[in-house]
C-alpha cells in the first residue's frame, strides 16, 4: 500500500492568498490515525483568521475543519472504530491519556486538538491542517480520538456542522453556563455560533433572549431562531441585567460590551476564538462589585460521546433547528466563492459537498 493516498484539498499558501483546489497527497494511517473519505465540510469563520493569517503563519494551510463521512482505514492501534462508519470529526475531545484527563478533567485536557501526521502538496510541500483537521478535502487522516461515529439521522449538510459551529453555541447554553428555564441571556454575535446559542436559549426555555450585532440583517435573523430582543451596539442605551452573556465574537470590545450586559452575579461566557494578538482591558472595579464568573467555553464544553447525540435528539425532536443554519451546498471547486460570501456576511453557513 502506497504510504500517500492521492486526493485533493482547498489550500491557502501565504496570508490573504487566494484558496485553490489543488492535487494534494494524504498520509494512510498508521498508529491511532483514521483516514476519512469526506462527504461534506462546513465553512466556518475560522478558517478565514488562518486564510488572513491572524490564527497562525504556517502556511500553506490545507483549509476546513466541519467534517462528515465515511471511514476508509484505521491504523492498527485504533479500537472501537471500522471502516464503513458514519463519523465526524470532533474539533475537540479529550485524550484520556494526559495529566488533566487522568485526574477527572476532561475538559482541560491538554491534548484536545491533537494533530495527525500531515497531507502535502504534490511537490512534497508539507500543509498544516487548520484545527488539527484540513476537512475541504476529498480524503483527511485525522486522530482517531477526534473521530465520532453518528447515525444516519442528519444528511451531510447538517451532519457536518456538529463538528464545530453548532456544539460551540450549543454548549455554551447547555453546558458552561446551565442555562435554565425563565433565565435572561445576551448573545453577542449573530453568526454561526451565536445563533446556535440563541437557538439553545429558546430550547432551555430562556424568558429573555438578546441578540446583538453591528449589521441589522442578522439581527432580523437572530429573531427567528428566538431572539425576543436585539441591539446594535452604539444606537441607543445597552441593556442590562442579564444572567447570562454569551460573546460568540471573540474580542475586546465584545467583553467589554458583556460585562456592561452582566446582571449581579451573571456569569460571561467567551466561546468566541480571538486573534493571536488580542487584548483585552476592561473595568475590574464592575466585574468586582457585579461578582462576574468570567469563564472560557471551549467547544461549548462539549464531550463528543454526550454531546453530539445529545444535539442530535434535539434537532429530532425538532426543539433545535439545524436546517436553518446550512444557508448554501456547493461543490469544492466553488469554495473559494462560498468563502467570500461567508466574509461579506451573505450566508450563515455554506457546506461543501465534496463526494
Amino acid at each position: 500500500m502506497s504510504q500517500y493516498r492521492k486526493a485533493r484539498g482547498a489550500v491557502v499558501t501565504s496570508a490573504g492568498g487566494p484558496v485553490q483546489v489543488v492535487p494534494i497527497e494524504v498520509p494512510e494511517p498508521i498508529g491511532t490515525e483514521v483516514l476519512i473519505a469526506v462527504e461534506a465540510c462546513g465553512l466556518c469563520h475560522s478558517d478565514l483568521h488562518y486564510i488572513d493569517g491572524s490564527s497562525g503563519t504556517d502556511f500553506p494551510y490545507l483549509l476546513g475543519h466541519e467534517i462528515v463521512g465515511h471511514i476508509d482505514s484505521v491504523g492498527p492501534q485504533v479500537t472501537g472504530l471500522e471502516p464503513g462508519q458514519r463519523v465526524v470529526v470532533a474539533l475537540m475531545a479529550p485524550c484520556g491519556e494526559c495529566d488533566q484527563c487522568r485526574r477527572g478533567r476532561a475538559l482541560s485536557c491538554v491534548n484536545k486538538i491533537r494533530p495527525a501526521r500531515s497531507a502535502r502538496l504534490e511537490t512534497g510541500e508539507t500543509l498544516t491542517s487548520v484545527l488539527a483537521a484540513g476537512g475541504l478535502a476529498t480524503h483527511v487522516t485525522v486522530e482517531a480520538q477526534h473521530v465520532s461515529p453518528i447515525t444516519e439521522a442528519l444528511p451531510d449538510e447538517q451532519a457536518a456542522l456538529l463538528g464545530c459551529g453548532i456544539p460551540t453555541g450549543y454548549g455554551a447554553v447547555h453546558n458552561t453556563a446551565g442555562v435554565v428555564e425563565g433565565d435572561a441571556v445576551a448573545v453577542i454575535g449573530s453568526g454561526g455560533v451565536g445563533l446556535a446559542a440563541i437557538g439553545a436559549a429558546k430550547a432551555a426555555g430562556a424568558g429573555r433572549i438578546l441578540a446583538l450585532d453591528l449589521n441589522p440583517d442578522k439581527l432580523e435573523e437572530a429573531k427567528s431562531f428566538g431572539a425576543t430582543e436585539v441591539h446594535v451596539p452604539g444606537r441607543g442605551d445597552l441593556p442590562t441585567g442579564f444572567d447570562t452573556v454569551i460573546d460568540a465574537v471573540g474580542g475586546a470590545a465584545t467583553l467589554r460590551t458583556a460585562i456592561s450586559l452582566a446582571g449581579s452575579g451573571a456569569r460571561v461566557i467567551l466561546s468566541g476564538a480571538p486573534t493571536q494578538t488580542e487584548v483585552a482591558d476592561y473595568g475590574m472595579r464592575e466585574v468586582f462589585l457585579k461578582r462576574l464568573r468570567i469563564e472560557i467555553s471551549h467547544w461549548g464544553d462539549c464531550l463528543p460521546e454526550r454531546d453530539l447525540a445529545a444535539i442530535t435528539a434535539q434537532v429530532e425532536d425538532g426543539s433545535f433547528p439545524i436546517a436553518r443554519y446550512v444557508s448554501e451546498v456547493v461543490p469544492l471547486d466553488d469554495c473559494a466563492a462560498a468563502y467570500e460570501r461567508l466574509r461579506e456576511g451573505k450566508v450563515l453557513r455554506s457546506v461543501i459537498q465534496i463526494s
